[in-house]
């Protein structure tokens, strides 16, 4: 029963870590990046962030692996995955 345990406990572990590769985010000019926050036990990633010119509206949006890049209004997003 204890190797059976184990091996749960170290599936789930590696299973959590391969879950959470951060990626690479380049903001468009114009943009302030507030943070990124991992969501569930999935690869999503939610990008919180601030106009300048409108600093006191806070957005944010989601992405998954193997997204790219973003258009939202005239800024353009780039993601690099690692």
């Amino acid at each position: 029963m204890g190797f059976l345990k184990d091996l749960l406990i170290g599936g789930t572990a590696y299973k959590a870590y391969k879950g959470t590769k951060r990626p690479g985010v380049m903001a468009p000019p114009g943009i302030t990046m507030l943070g990124m926050e991992h969501e569930g036990w999935g690869s999503k990633w939610r990008i919180h962030y601030v106009e300048d010119k409108n600093r006191n509206v806070k957005k944010s949006f989601t992405i998954t692996p193997g997204t790219t890049g973003r258009t939202s209004g005239r800024y353009q997003w780039k993601f690099q995955w690692y």
